[in-house]
């Protein structure tokens, strides 16, 4: 079969395995990630390729920007708000989608306190661990910050344990 010596051997090595990522990119057409930026990061080290940058640098890889269906999400008809807006509203909409967003999250609904948010992976790479560690140096500050998101267990837990010492 083609995955027979995948690692580029003649002969099988005695001990080696076969790396199914490293086959799955050698067989498939195309080879995507999910932007073109961690596309180019992939290529630029072993360690960030884990190891499989000689091989996508071979293969080539592509990066696809993560993206919405603009009909499903279309702010004039999301069924999930009750404020509707285009390019020539959201602005009037803005301060009104604030107050929702604080009710909804149960934060006191003040349009004078600035919201930060972070949505995304609890993960260093998207610098969760940057947010978590700076966040009890805007306690003293009249702000209020909305985190969403799931990844790492000890980023979760931590991020938990900030919200019972800040509610």
């Amino acid at each position: 079969s083609s995955f027979d010596f995948i690692d580029g051997y003649d002969k099988p090595v005695k001990g080696r395995k076969i790396n199914w990522m490293k086959a799955g990119l050698l067989e498939s057409d195309t080879n995507i990630t999910v932007s073109p930026y961690y596309a180019e990061e992939l290529i630029s080290d072993d360690a960030k390729g884990v190891e499989l940058d000689n091989i996508l640098r071979k293969t080539g890889i592509k990066g696809i920007v993560n993206g919405m269906d603009v009909q499903e999400w279309d702010p004039l008809t999301d069924k999930y708000t009750n404020v509707k807006y285009d390019a020539t509203t959201v602005m009037d909409a803005k301060p009104l989608l604030k107050e929702a967003l604080q009710a909804e999250v149960g934060l006191p609904v003040d349009s004078k306190v600035p919201v930060i948010g972070f949505i995304g992976r609890l993960e260093e790479q998207k610098g969760s661990d940057i947010l978590a560690a700076t966040i009890s140096e805007f306690i003293d500050e009249d702000v209020q910050i909305i985190v969403l998101g799931t990844g790492k267990k000890q980023m979760e837990k931590q991020l938990e344990q900030l919200e019972i010492l800040y509610p």
